[in-house]
């Protein structure tokens, strides 16, 4: 068997006999070729047995045995101990995986790693340089790390080699490549270097590429191997590394993203021990972060209950969702501060199977809040805070279907504040909200328990009294309303006289369902009105035909001025000191049909309402205009004509537009033209109102304000309002002479505008002994009675002629 082996080492076949051997084999130094094939037999004589001996000794001379074996011994001696040598290396070599892994295992990433790596391979190589690349997706290679060689200089050779390296890699991953030298420096050229390619695999994909700068190493397959090992150990060390970079990366997102979440999250496992908690939850509980990370599930359960409005229910959900570990929940939860939040639990599971339980808390206070405000303004005045219409006529649904259960009365009362547009025109909208915010509290502390008070209007309130017996029961009530709102309020440093007037409707007498009782107590309110208000009125069926005939009226006041029914009366205003006729006040009046004249107090309210005061104003400038320039063409003298001007109509943009048209029409010059404001009026918007009045001015027209005094009179707005005249009120003049309080307010009215370079009118002068007071203090103007009440144009003209004729001290005590 050995002598078989022996021959087959040496290419020989075992069948043949073996050869002579020649003489020159006894000195080796003679032919070397013989010499090789003794130093084989010797070996493997000397190592594999004795047979080949006894081979030998029966085939050949005993001097070429000796010289053979003696050579043999040597080499054989020779050749164990270059195999132990051999045996050792490998040893040593098996070894380098071993001691690459030990340092990667100690990096704490990949960039740490290979650069711990390198040296190593260096050194175990014994090669000079070394940098590895890795594969990203997005840009091809990228360096990871150098030893030996600068990072620009590792960056240029993988650029430039970038190409084979990438073909390298798309192939075998068991693929080393030697590449040549071309892209290296000429010194590096010059010492023999090339760059060898080594792949870094795992067990799965190519993850990049070692390149290592050294000589190069031409059928070694021991290094070949190496290599590949400390290839793969690279591989899986990388690919180990990226994975936990990864996950850490993704655990510190996932951390980041809870931890920045409006949410407060905690973990539990399927018996309740706490997992994991974001630092949410801490803070919205206000659970000491010790407690959260002993696990102690117990003292945090502790910590949220004594919070909690319902202990009881959080405790109860709790172990109902651990007794079903697949259900979900949501709902909210109110603590004892106010706050509340919205609670939501489901199930935690891992490979299918449920492991726990995730818990999560968002606080939405301020939502329900929110939502609360809106419920509450669905359903409430936003000024007053009381019931709004809607809820109004909700609950006077319930307390209907209520008393017709029970036989029962209700009563519906529908209340508006008396001259309450006044004070928003005076003292704005700011000033008005607190008057109302007064009121309104007055009328809840009147009504009593179940009745019902609304605001539904600017100035309205209605009120349910449900349960009464009888009519006059809601009569009371409404008594009791009216003497707790008059009385003189203080709002912004003014005083108003507050009254109201109220309507009552019930239910079943007056109507059957709300909307009808709404519109009775609603017309029975006007009634009130109509009869002076502060007052109450009781609905009854003759106020349907009231309210008819108010209909029928505002649908005549549409077509007056297309049917030419509307005219105008003149009423002289005289100068004291000369008794003439210095102009006229034009009064405006409606020849109705049917109805004969129609006083101004019966249809300019409703005009004002429906906004025909605007056309019907246009349509009095220009007839008044007109009016007075013929007046002058018939020599009359220089008369000038007062018109008076609505709220409505000053809060038109066009106003200015339309007195500069009606003067142009007339021919009328403009300083011929008063136009008269009420108090009210000129409040009212102050910055528009000023701005219209100052243009009005600049035209030359002049600006009067009527019934001074009955409003709330502010020396600061006469000196602030571009104004030429004052009238004084008829009610301060009517008891001038037997009433020292109007007396003093008149003759003050008088010395004020006199001291503001202001003319003054008094208005109503019916008696002589009115008159001698107006002169006594230097009244510049009046107008009234005594004279004359307002009469035609050519009535007018004759009493101009007349005043003419007579002296300037007589003053008729009539005209007829």
């Amino acid at each position: 068997m050995s002598l078989v082996m022996a021959r087959r080492t040496q290419n020989l076949d075992p069948e043949e006999p073996p050869p002579v051997v020649p003489a020159s084999l006894i000195d080796p130094l003679r032919e070397v070729r013989a010499l090789k094939r003794w130093v084989a037999i010797g070996v493997y004589t000397a190592i594999l047995g004795t047979e080949p001996f006894y081979f030998f000794v029966l085939h050949y001379s005993w001097p070429q045995l000796l010289s053979g074996l003696v050579v043999g011994m040597i080499i054989a001696f020779t050749a164990i101990e270059g195999a132990f040598n051999q045996i050792f290396k490998l040893r040593k070599r098996s070894a380098y995986p071993s001691r690459l892994l030990q340092e990667l295992s100690q990096a704490p990433g990949m960039t740490a790693a290979a650069q711990r790596a390198l040296p190593v391979i260096d050194s175990l190589l014994r090669v000079r340089a070394s940098f590895v690349a890795l594969r990203r997706e997005d840009t091809g290679l990228q360096l990871l790390a150098s030893s030996g060689l600068s990072e620009e200089e590792a960056t240029r050779l993988l650029d430039d080699n970038g190409e084979e390296i990438g073909g390298m890699l798309d192939g075998d991953t068991q693929s080393i490549s030697v590449l040549p030298p071309d892209t290296l420096s000429r010194e590096r050229r010059d010492a023999g270097q090339c760059l060898t390619l080594v792949p870094i695999a795992s067990m799965t994909r190519t993850l990049g590429v070692l390149v290592i700068l050294g000589r190069k190493r031409e059928g070694d397959l021991g290094d070949r191997e190496l290599l590949r090992a400390v290839g793969t150990a690279l591989g899986l060390s990388l690919e180990s590394l990226r994975d936990k970079e990864e996950l850490a990366h993704t655990a510190s997102l996932l951390s980041t993203t809870l931890d920045s979440t409006a949410d407060g999250i905690l973990v539990v496992a399927a018996d309740g021990r706490i997992e994991s908690f974001n630092a949410k939850f801490a803070d919205m509980w206000g659970i000491p972060r010790s407690v959260l990370e002993a696990r102690d599930d117990g003292e945090a359960l502790a910590f949220v209950i004594d919070q909690l409005e319902e202990p009881d229910e959080f405790i109860a959900k709790v172990k109902e969702l651990y007794a079903q570990p697949h259900a979900e929940s949501r709902d909210s939860l109110r603590f004892k501060d106010g706050r509340v939040f919205e609670r939501f639990s489901q199930p935690r599971r891992l490979a299918g199977d449920i492991v726990g339980r995730v818990w999560s808390f968002r606080d939405i206070t301020e939502r329900v809040k929110a939502e609360e405000t809106i419920r509450h303004l669905a359903y409430h005045d936003v000024i007053t805070g009381l019931p709004n219409r809607a809820q109004f006529e909700e609950r006077l649904r319930v307390d209907l279907a209520q008393a017709r259960r029970s036989r029962q009365k209700v009563a519906v009362m529908f209340l508006d504040l008396d001259r309450f547009k006044a004070v928003n025109d005076t003292v704005g909208h700011a000033a008005g909200d607190q008057l109302l915010q007064q009121v309104a509290g007055e009328f809840a502390e009147t009504i009593r328990e179940g009745d019902t008070v609304a605001r539904v209007g600017g100035d309205e309130f209605t009120f349910i009294l449900p349960g009464i017996e009888r009519a006059e029961d809601a009569a009371v009530v409404a008594e009791r309303i009216l003497g707790r709102i008059r009385q003189v309020r203080t709002v912004t440093g003014y005083e108003f006289h507050i009254t109201t007037s109220i309507g009552i409707s019930v239910f079943p007498k007056d109507a059957s369902d709300a909307d009808g009782l709404m519109r009775n107590a609603d017309t029975a309110m006007y009634r009130a009105k109509e009869r002076g208000r502060d007052n109450y009125q009781l609905f009854t069926p003759a106020m349907k035909a009231s309210l008819m005939e108010t209909l029928a009226m505002e649908n005549d006041l549409a077509h007056a001025l297309e049917r030419e029914e509307l005219i105008l009366l003149y009423q002289p205003v005289v100068d004291l000191s000369s008794g003439r006729i210095v102009g006229a006040e034009a009064l405006l009046r409606w020849q109705h049909p049917k109805r004969g004249l129609v006083q101004p107090d019966e249809f300019i309210p409703l005009a004002e309402e429906t906004g025909l005061i605007v056309p019907i104003g246009e349509w009095v400038l220009r007839a008044a205009c007109a009016q007075a320039q013929r007046w002058d063409d018939e020599d009359l003298g220089e008369l000038w004509v007062s018109v008076n001007v609505s709220a409505r109509q000053v809060e038109q943009p066009g106003l200015v537009a339309a007195v500069a048209r009606a003067l142009a029409e007339g021919g009328l010059p403009a300083a011929n033209l008063h136009l008269e404001l009420t108090e009210g009026a000129v409040m009212r918007q102050m910055e528009p109102v000023v701005s219209t009045l100052s243009q009005l001015r600049a035209m030359g027209v002049r600006i009067c304000v009527d019934d001074f005094g009955t409003g709330y009179s502010s020396l600061g707005y006469l000196k602030r309002f571009p104004i030429d005249t004052i009238k004084i009120d008829r009610s301060f003049v009517h008891d001038v002479t037997t009433d020292q309080n109007d007396a003093a307010i008149v003759t003050t009215v008088v010395t004020m505008a006199r001291g503001l370079n202001l003319r003054v009118i008094a208005e109503g002068v019916e008696t002589e002994a009115q008159l001698g007071f107006l002169r006594e203090i230097e009244c510049d103007e009046f107008q009234g009675f005594l004279v004359s009440p307002p009469v035609p144009a050519d009535v007018f003209e004759a009493l101009v002629k007349e005043r003419r004729a007579a002296p300037a001290e007589v003053v008729p005590l009539r005209f007829s």
